[in-house]
């Protein structure tokens, strides 16, 4: 049987307005009137307490926060503290006509702080370890969708159509030009490496996914000709920041698949950075026959992407689709940002 947050809040209170009394060494003459004081004062600071710890815990909700909230819930118990034991002197001096005197105080802010802390402590162990329970389970559902992931990416990328279709462009270079068919070769050698050999790590760097993926463009644009277009335009300051392998492939190829490619209609595939973000766009020109699948099929691929993206940011992957462009704008991991894995829980955590 679970027992209930405010089962745990009412017992609690009720336990410390006994005990108080017998732990501050009140006289036994007047422990019916101490206890009535002392339940008044733990309500008050038990729901007080209940409310900052709230208040913080949902303003800051991220760890890297922590300290912040940490700070503030102090700081507002001590002010809570601070007003709850002035009320009670003033209170005891209008009902009961005791002097007030502040060095009183300093008497009801040390009951204060005892039922403050006592209950402080549980809200925020109660959350620290809600949170990394929700952590954990979350990590793990996120470690299962990048391995299905990048399951389905290589899927994706060691198929037969890709490989079919790269050795039908090869068969007509052989004849035609021997240097070209050579480097064609290399190139297509250099793509299948990449892929194997980066599949399941969880970051590159985005110097080797740009060579990874002028690869790829030069294996397409063999196939093609002019009717494919692309354009790489990328600050080298950005060249050891941090990308999810094999998600500019997975961009490129969704434009390829689900676009005309023509001499009439070419396609225009531009990929760039804008700061630390990076842009991958294409003129819309769907395949009229395939166009409602092309737009599911493209979401399942951006969903993947995303998914492998938020185990280290905050940061959103940005799609905007209008009438006739796509582009995707996904963001590049510092290399400090990169070694510090971000995750958050499902729900906030809210007494």
């Amino acid at each position: 049987m679970r027992i209930s947050e405010k089962q745990i809040r009412y017992s609690g209170i009720v336990l410390l307005a006994l005990g108080l009394p017998l732990l501050m060494g009140y006289k036994k003459g007047y422990y019916h009137y101490h206890v009535f004081h002392t339940l008044v004062v733990t309500f008050s600071n038990w729901q007080g307490c209940v409310w900052i710890m709230n208040y913080y815990q949902n303003k800051y909700p991220n760890y890297a926060l922590t300290k912040i909230r940490i700070i503030s819930e102090l700081l507002a118990v001590v002010v809570l503290i601070v007003v709850i034991a002035t009320i009670h002197s003033l209170l005891m001096n209008l009902l009961y006509g005791t002097p007030f005197s502040w060095y009183r105080i300093p008497h009801f802010m040390t009951v204060n702080a005892m039922i403050t802390v006592f209950a402080g402590a549980f809200y925020e162990s109660r959350y620290f370890f809600e949170r990394w329970n929700e952590t954990f389970i979350e990590t793990q559902r996120l470690r299962r969708q990048t391995t299905q992931s990048q399951l389905e990416v290589l899927k994706n990328q060691v198929n037969p159509h890709f490989l079919f279709n790269s050795l039908n462009t090869l068969l007509t270079l052989i004849p035609e030009n021997k240097q070209t068919a050579k480097k064609f070769t290399r190139k297509l050698g250099a793509v299948y490496q990449y892929i194997l050999q980066y599949q399941n790590q969880e970051l590159t760097t985005l110097e080797q996914e740009f060579n990874f993926i002028k690869a790829y463009l030069f294996l397409q644009q063999m196939r093609f000709g002019d009717n494919l277009k692309a354009r790489i335009e990328i600050d080298p300051a950005y060249q050891t920041y941090q990308i999810v392998p094999l998600s500019l492939q997975m961009l490129v190829e969704n434009a390829i698949k689900h676009n005309v490619v023509s001499s009439a209609r070419p396609l225009y595939i531009k990929i760039s950075n804008q700061e630390d973000r990076l842009v991958v766009s294409n003129n819309l020109q769907l395949k009229s026959v395939r166009q409602t699948v092309a737009k599911n099929s493209t979401k399942i691929g951006l969903k993947n992407i995303q998914n492998r993206y938020r185990f280290f940011t905050h940061t959103p992957i940005e799609i905007d689709a209008k009438n006739d462009c796509f582009q995707v704008t996904i963001p590049l991991l510092s290399p400090k940002e990169a070694t510090k894995p971000v995750i958050e829980p499902l729900n906030t955590f809210v007494l």
